[in-house]
């Protein structure tokens, strides 16, 4: 998916809440990230992460993608289902909707690695991978601490779904230390929506 694409997919969730992506929000969004934001700036880039968030988790309520699914099966050798062990249900929906997220987001880099999207749609990759989607590596999280975040973000952002069966067939759950041997990058595990937001400030300041 590339800038514009990704900018109609940002005027949709905006849309989505009842909201209007101005043109000016555009104009920040395609512009170099800077370090020293303003406070609209910080203001804006909360208001987009959080609707862009919610917005991931309404598709994947819908079971719906970012993008072709086959792109899943072209990068990695393997179907999700095939990965997984599971042939539907909210789980495997879900990871529909975030390895089509993962890969649209990676065709705006490098070319606009320093767009301020950019950084919030990899912002809201990391968040999502760190807590559903997890990878080995150095930081691990028990279980039942991984479940219990996965619970209060659903509840947060997906009330829809089916978050008990999400939970009783998340292969995630069901992996030793909290690990997954999904595909992937190494990731930083951030619990929750409202701390990471305060770390993505915390750069800008």
């Amino acid at each position: 998916m590339n800038i514009d694409q990704w900018l109609l997919q940002v005027s949709q969730a905006y849309q989505s809440v009842g909201k209007r992506f101005s043109s000016d929000k555009k104009v920040f969004l395609l512009a170099e990230l800077s370090e020293s934001s303003t406070e609209s700036q910080k203001e804006t880039i909360a208001e987009v992460f959080d609707i862009m968030t919610r917005f991931f988790f309404s598709k994947a309520s819908r079971g719906e993608t970012f993008g072709s699914i086959s792109r899943i099966k072209e990068q990695f050798a393997s179907s999700l289902e095939e990965n997984y062990g599971l042939s539907s249900g909210p789980f495997i929906d879900m990871a529909k909707t975030y390895w089509t997220y993962k890969l649209e987001v990676q065709d705006l880099f490098p070319q606009h690695h320093k767009c301020a999207l950019s950084q919030i749609l990899l912002e809201i990759e990391t968040n999502i991978a760190g807590v559903f989607f997890p990878t080995p590596g150095p930081i691990s999280m028990p279980v039942s601490q991984r479940k219990e975040a996965q619970r209060q973000q659903l509840q947060e952002y997906a009330p829809r779904m089916d978050i008990e069966r999400f939970l009783s067939e998340s292969p995630i759950l069901k992996v030793s230390g909290g690990q997954s041997g999904c595909l992937g990058m190494a990731l930083i595990i951030m619990l929750f929506p409202v701390v990471l937001l305060v770390v993505f400030w915390s750069l800008f300041t």
